[in-house]
């Protein structure tokens, strides 16, 4: 698994807002790119898909409550922990950052296509511009 400050719920978030930025620059016609240039980065939102995928398995054992005991201390950290794993006051929690992230990965992926024909559609009517002698 990647290392935990690669996958921080802070992180994910941010990495959530670029993704959604991305996606809105693209449908609005003021991201384009080329075939070439985009399957990098096409390559990257795919590998990061495939590490969440194995980040899931993980993520089966964390949705149990912590066995740490019945001392009050053992009790409120289980809680504190569970709490992190799932949302709650003052954290978005690790399962929706994932959730969140998979969302935009997606959206990104298709914004790159869509960057793709943005940028086929300006070098057609660019080279329209040109007459041919």
């Amino acid at each position: 698994m990647a290392s935990e400050g690669a996958w921080s719920a802070q992180s994910m978030q941010a990495m959530t807002t670029n993704m959604v930025g991305l996606k809105q620059a693209a449908e609005s016609g003021s991201f384009a790119i080329s075939q070439d240039g985009a399957q990098a980065y096409i390559k990257a939102i795919e590998d990061a898909q495939m590490q969440l995928a194995e980040v899931d398995l993980d993520i089966l054992d964390l949705v149990n409550k912590p066995k740490l005991g019945t001392s009050p201390d053992g009790k409120s950290l289980s809680e504190y922990n569970l709490e992190n794993v799932n949302g709650g006051a003052g954290t978005t929690g690790i399962i929706k950052a994932i959730d969140d992230l998979k969302a935009a990965l997606e959206e990104a992926r298709l914004a790159m296509q869509k960057a793709v024909e943005n940028y086929r559609e300006i070098d057609g009517s660019a080279a329209g511009t040109y007459q041919r002698y």
